[in-house]
């Protein structure tokens, strides 16, 4: 009787045994592919884009694209750390500048395609003169990735590249291409910075 039951007790252990390995391998599976899909959303999130929008701290005389002492204060102070804030945590090894404007005419001769090559080899950014929207667009994005460069070369040890860019009064402010009439429109002014990472080595954002 003691030796029957003891085969039983040894049988329902037996039985038993397989289970458990079972329930340990699934559970190990769940969890490899909950981090697997974690890694994944993470190496998928996409950087924030600045906007600097037309207010008083980043605000543009009328036609013009220097800046002012309060907008490279303001952009020195409140977006830099951000910028090297996301270019750490992502990655970054592209920083694009996008100058945005609204839709009321220069009505000035402008002489970039004669003079801006001469000015990426150093001549003074004074000289040129926008013909059109587009190109003060480009002008005032220029003009922030100068400042920039300047700064971010404090702060930040990687290589990064920048592109400007200019969208003129084309573009609304929901990012839709809507070419702007011919209005005072505070909401089309502005510049963007985008941020991207061109290298094809994987990289894992380190921050949330």
């Amino acid at each position: 009787m003691r030796r029957s039951s003891l085969r039983k007790t040894s049988g329902e252990h037996t039985t038993w045994m397989p289970m458990t390995d079972m329930l340990a391998s699934t559970l190990m599976i769940l969890c490899l592919f909950l981090a697997v899909s974690t890694i994944l959303r993470a190496m998928n999130a996409k950087p924030p884009v600045i906007k600097l929008a037309d207010t008083d701290a980043y605000r543009f005389d009328t036609g013009s694209f220097l800046l002012s002492t309060t907008f490279k204060e303001t952009l020195r102070e409140n977006a830099v750390p951000q910028i090297s804030r996301t270019i750490h945590c992502y990655g970054i090894d592209t920083v694009e500048i996008i100058g945005h404007t609204d839709g009321r005419p220069g009505g000035m001769v402008g002489n970039l395609d004669y003079s801006l090559g001469s000015f990426s080899s150093g001549s003074d950014m004074q000289e040129m003169v926008p013909g059109s929207n587009i190109d003060l667009g480009l002008l005032r994005a220029i003009s922030v990735k100068t400042e920039l460069e300047f700064s971010l070369s404090r702060r930040i040890t990687q290589d990064v590249g920048f592109r400007v860019l200019s969208a003129g009064s084309t573009i609304g402010p929901d990012g839709s291409f809507l070419p702007a009439k011919n209005l005072d429109e505070g909401s089309r002014r502005r510049i963007e910075i985008r941020f991207l990472r061109l290298s094809q080595s994987p990289f894992i954002p380190l921050c949330s």
